[in-house]
């Protein structure tokens, strides 16, 4: 069976090299891990395989944020397979270990009293589904925690005034985690 997608590790930094994406090229997402649950794709080069010219047109045909969510998502698939492997290529720096569902859980049916852990857990949330969704995000945090969208709304004000996400900056969508924000998840 041949593989059309590729994982390489370096230090901070993975790579996934696409190779069916566009005909005779290979198209490489260059991922840096930023904390423990996040990582940032911060190039992408395209390779050509055997001295054919690239077009426009090629070009054209690339959708790159879908492109990155794919490797995303194929990094993390790695990941779910072989964790052993994968921690060990990684160095133990994107080591993800909090279980996505028992947070989203938890937030569901508002077992969580104390009101930092409850933003530290949706600050995690909201960011995982940020890199996932690109379309409405409070609607379909909204659904998925049974809060209502102005509610989210204002957990994710509530989340960036009191620093548990730093600012959206290029390249990552929902923002970064704060060191507070991962120091109250390690807690959990």
């Amino acid at each position: 069976m041949k593989k059309n997608v590729d994982i390489k590790f370096k230090n901070n930094l993975i790579y996934t090299v696409f190779k069916s994406e566009l005909k005779n090229h290979l198209i490489t997402l260059e991922f840096k891990i930023i904390n423990r649950y996040q990582i940032q794709c911060i190039s992408v080069n395209l390779a050509n395989k055997n001295n054919t010219l690239l077009s426009s047109s090629d070009l054209r045909k690339i959708n790159i944020h879908t492109l990155i969510k794919r490797g995303y998502k194929t990094i993390e698939a790695y990941k779910k397979i072989d964790l052993k492997e994968f921690n060990k290529l990684t160095n133990y720096k994107y080591d993800n270990n909090i279980d996505y569902k028992i947070l989203l859980k938890n937030l569901k049916s508002r077992k969580i009293k104390d009101r930092n852990k409850l933003l530290a857990s949706y600050s995690y949330i909201y960011q995982k589904e940020s890199n996932n969704y690109g379309d409405n995000i409070s609607e379909r945090l909204s659904k998925l925690t049974n809060y209502s969208e102005s509610y989210i709304k204002n957990l994710t004000k509530e989340a960036f005034t009191k620093n548990f996400i730093s600012n959206n900056t290029k390249g990552i969508s929902g923002g970064h985690l704060t060191n507070k924000c991962i120091k109250l998840l390690n807690s959990q």
